[in-house]
């Protein structure tokens, strides 16, 4: 992945290479606020979900997340915004409101992880509420 950005910058700022550094450092600054923007509208203009949860008939969910991992979980609610996930043996704690699980995912990623999916989707709400964009 790095050797990709260094082509792509490297291509580039060809042409710039040859300016006095501070023109440099404009230009590259330039272009990567260009970079930026055309990916956050084009990241804006994408409506699909990230991922889905359908319900078994034993009553768990069936969690799909961003990466596709199938995960059995089943959520309990255990006050409103905290909420237990199990996932086999292990407990997660998910509290909606801080944003946080015990797995550490959610408030480092600042993305669901696959137990504040499991949430989000048992409890009908937009998962986009809980991302950082």
């Amino acid at each position: 992945m790095t050797s990709n950005i260094a082509e792509s910058t490297n291509a580039a700022n060809k042409d710039a290479r040859e300016l006095p550094i501070m023109r440099l450092l404009e230009y590259m600054t330039n272009l990567l606020q260009q970079w930026n923007n055309k990916n956050k509208k084009s990241a804006m203009e994408t409506s699909t979900e990230l991922g889905e949860v359908r319900q078994t008939s034993s009553g768990k969910s069936d969690c799909i997340g961003a990466n596709d991992e199938k995960k059995l979980l089943q959520v309990r609610p255990a006050m409103e915004q905290l909420y237990t996930v199990l996932e086999g043996v292990r407990r997660n704690i998910v509290f909606l409101e801080e944003g946080t699980c015990s797995c550490s995912k959610f408030q480092m990623d600042v993305l669901p992880c696959p137990h504040s999916w499991a949430v989000l989707k048992n409890q009908q709400l937009k998962p986009c509420q809980y991302c950082s964009f």
